[in-house]
């Protein structure tokens, strides 16, 4: 274990799941902003023609893993994320995307329109499966360049949405609201079903080489769900996840993210066992450090787009120092956006955003 004063990406990451004080506050990657990473895309900002289109960028490991690469020396990076659309394991179940030039992809086909058709659906093939095995080339040639090659310790992050998501995603969120309310017995087999599935695609990516799974589970939100259905029907089911996804890597391998506002439920997301918590920018996070800071590491939360997308680097470092004087005292915190960060954010702002742990995260913190 190096000093505090020069703990690498991994022991900085480490330190802070652990509620323990690093070095500084440790970041969180752009996500899908790394579009911009790829080939000449940084030179096409702003333009409608890019370089490398999303498409391109999804489908070619080999273009993700260099735009990766690029993001550690850009930005000092202790995390990137890997994948291949932002539903794989919907996919992989038979919904149908679409990809569009620039943007990120989005269901377009449901796979069943019934919640008891679940038990139609077949468990996928993870390493023939066109999204998931791309998903998984793209792992391995990132982490064979960063810690192989490099000797860079940045944690890999692959990604499955949470259970509750991913049900909404096959069947419809609409179909789903209903289904809890008319067959709820239905319904927690079918979430269980793609428990299962969610756990495999993440474990064939910590084995391709990723050290932790990016779960995002925004349908589980306050805004739509209330406290007494997110305990029935999602949190059961994200226990399990993480607990799976933990016992076959370590506690460190498992992130949950959760949109909207979630104040009506901190209590609940942090008995998830989670390696740690990313909040949407409708939570205060000085009330969930209050609140669970000592239960859990949390993570977030800069408005993703009224001020990384709208706003001046002056405002997001106004902003982000406030998160990191809310979060980070005593340790336990990452750095981030409330949400992905918009593809269209100017290098300027995002270059902002992250050097504010970097100029006012150092511990202690004032």
């Amino acid at each position: 274990m190096s000093t505090k004063e020069e703990m690498s990406h991994g022991e900085r990451v480490r330190a802070a799941i652990d509620l323990k004080e690093p070095d500084r506050v440790p970041a969180f990657c752009t996500l899908s902003w790394a579009v911009n990473l790829a080939g000449n895309n940084l030179n096409c900002i702003g333009k409608k023609e890019k370089d490398v289109s999303m498409p391109q960028f999804l489908n070619t490991p080999a273009i993700q893993a260099e735009a990766h690469f690029k993001a550690t020396e850009l930005f000092d990076a202790d995390f990137v994320w890997c994948y291949s659309s932002n539903q794989p394991v919907a996919v992989a179940l038979g919904c149908e995307t679409n990809q569009p030039y620039w943007s990120t992809t989005a269901i377009s086909r449901t796979a069943i329109d019934k919640v008891e058709y679940w038990k139609n659906l077949e468990f996928p093939n993870i390493e023939k499966d066109p999204t998931t095995s791309k998903q998984l080339d793209t792992i391995r040639l990132v982490e064979k360049g960063l810690h192989e090659k490099r000797g860079n310790d940045t944690f890999i992050d692959g990604l499955t949405n949470g259970p509750f998501t991913i049900a909404g995603l096959v069947l419809g969120i609409e179909k789903l609201m209903f289904a809890m309310v008319d067959r709820p017995d239905d319904t927690k087999e079918f979430i269980d079903f793609y428990t299962d599935v969610a756990i495999e695609v993440a474990k064939a990516q910590l084995d391709a080489g990723a050290d932790q799974i990016f779960c995002p589970d925004p349908s589980a939100s306050g805004d739509l769900i209330p406290p007494d259905f997110y305990k029935e029907f999602a949190l059961p089911y994200a226990q399990k996840y993480c607990k799976a996804i933990v016992g076959h890597k370590d506690r460190y391998s498992c992130m949950y993210h959760i949109c909207g506002d979630t104040a009506d439920r901190l209590e609940d997301l942090a008995s998830i066992g989670v390696s740690f918590l990313s909040l949407d920018y409708k939570v205060s996070m000085k009330e969930a450090k209050e609140r669970i800071g000592d239960k859990v590491c949390l993570c977030g939360n800069v408005n993703p787009a009224e001020t990384l997308f709208l706003g001046t680097p002056e405002k997001i470092e106004e902003e982000g120092r406030q998160c990191i004087r809310d979060a980070a005292p005593g340790g336990g915190y990452i750095y981030w956006s409330g949400c992905d960060l918009p593809i269209d954010c100017s290098l300027k702002n995002v270059k902002a955003f992250m050097e504010v742990p970097i100029k006012y995260g150092k511990y202690p913190i004032n």
